[in-house]
């Protein structure tokens, strides 16, 4: 938690020590381990009974006034700034919180449905994301697909006032645990891939969709991979106009690129050095100059990281940056969780590749590592990054593609 030294507005540092207060009247602190860190159960994988835990710790931030910080206000938001948000995310540090259950729902598909949905979408929707009556995710991504998004072979049809959804959906971060989906499907196959497409939102409640975890290199299984068989939608779940969700598709993800570069998207981007200070010493390695350097040098980089993302978040949200720069964001943060996780390990040594069972402070480091291979992939992989902070932020040309305007049903596919 913060000290009261810092210097910043008056209105800024209020809200600080009211947040402080609340904090310490309604949450519980978690224990801290010898490295600096917190044992925190909210980890990957959660179990149901934890994400149950999850939604009750999130309508407590709902009624206490500390939950859609920067959601309007007529949503059941509190119509703040990112510096506010900046500072409860201060503040709750090392408190028993919802963060990650509720990271994808509430920094990624709730502004999506806040940026593109219509009013009674918003109104039916937004405040029981808040209070955590809902949890959300999105369907993007198809085992045929790789990163081009817009090749997606999931079918709508239109069947009167219905659509029938027909199709697989991959690498779905907690859709075991959720209750609604972003779904972008094709409704037009006779015109080029990007303006054929459209986003719906679905019930996981619904019959014809079928769940299944996957199980990754690092332990855990909060991917999933989804079947949907005659899926029956609402037109009224149509999430802008038909045909045109490339632009709903393209926006979740910028908004998903800014929200992961300016926080980390649950990695330990610039989470602090005390963990690695304290593995240098378990290892006898404090005293050592280039361990010393190596740890100073990510103590650097994860401050340049933060400062960074506060100024591109703000000119992002204040209209002055292109959302491109949220690509240089992301693209900075999958790197830096990787050098960290690689630095970790390196000082764990032994204690990196095998440990007594129990011994959370030495596996850890292999979990982090294995962890953030994803980093560079998820939610955009870097090349993809690279182009769009080329395209979008730099003005430079758009790379070469031959399949742009070509109808998509006379595209070669498999």
């Amino acid at each position: 938690m913060s000290d009261d030294v810092v210097i910043e507005p008056a209105d800024l540092h209020e809200y600080r020590l009211r947040a402080r207060a609340w904090l310490q009247e309604n949450m519980t602190l978690l224990r801290r381990r010898d490295d600096g860190t917190y044992e925190d159960p909210d980890g990957s994988d959660p179990r149901p009974e934890r994400v149950a835990h999850a939604r009750e710790l999130q309508r407590t931030l709902f009624e206490g006034g500390f939950a859609g910080i920067t959601y309007p206000a007529e949503y059941g938001g509190q119509g703040l700034s990112l510096d506010h948000e900046r500072v409860f995310l201060e503040e709750s540090a090392g408190y028993d919180m919802p963060t990650q259950v509720f990271a994808v729902s509430l920094n990624i598909l709730g502004p999506t449905l806040l940026a593109f949905g219509n009013h009674q979408q918003k109104a039916e929707h937004v405040p029981r994301m808040l209070a955590g009556e809902e949890l959300w995710l999105q369907f993007l991504s198809e085992p045929s697909g790789g990163s081009d998004l817009a090749g997606l072979l999931t079918r709508a049809t239109r069947d009167g006032d219905t659509y029938i959804l027909n199709g697989q959906k991959i690498w779905s971060t907690g859709a075991q645990h959720s209750d609604f989906a972003m779904c972008p499907a094709r409704t037009r196959w006779d015109v080029p891939k990007h303006k054929g497409i459209s986003v719906f939102i679905i019930d996981l409640s619904w019959p014809g969709i079928e769940i299944r975890p996957i199980r990754q290199i690092n332990g855990g299984a909060e991917f999933c991979e989804e079947f949907l068989t005659d899926v029956v939608v609402p037109a009224a779940n149509l999430v802008g106009e038909e045909n045109e969700g490339w632009r709903v598709a393209r926006g979740l993800l910028q908004i998903e690129h800014e929200w992961v570069g300016r926080s980390g998207g649950g990695q330990r981007t610039h989470a602090g050095v005390d963990d690695l200070v304290a593995l240098a010493r378990r290892r006898g390695l404090e005293d050592d100059p280039g361990v010393r350097r190596k740890i100073a040098a990510m103590y650097a980089a994860q401050m340049v990281h933060a400062q960074a993302s506060v100024r591109v978040s703000n000119a992002i949200a204040a209209g002055r940056m292109d959302h491109g720069y949220g690509g240089a964001l992301k693209l900075s943060s999958a790197n830096l969780a990787q050098r960290r996780s690689e630095l970790g390990l390196e000082l764990a040594g032994s204690d990196g590749v095998a440990w007594h069972e129990g011994d959370t402070s030495a596996s850890s480091w292999s979990h982090q590592y294995l962890s953030s291979r994803s980093s560079s992939i998820a939610g955009g992989t870097n090349e993809v990054q690279r182009n769009n902070v080329g395209e979008r932020a730099l003005g430079l040309p758009r790379e070469p593609t031959f399949d742009r305007d070509v109808p998509f049903n006379e595209l070669l596919r498999g």
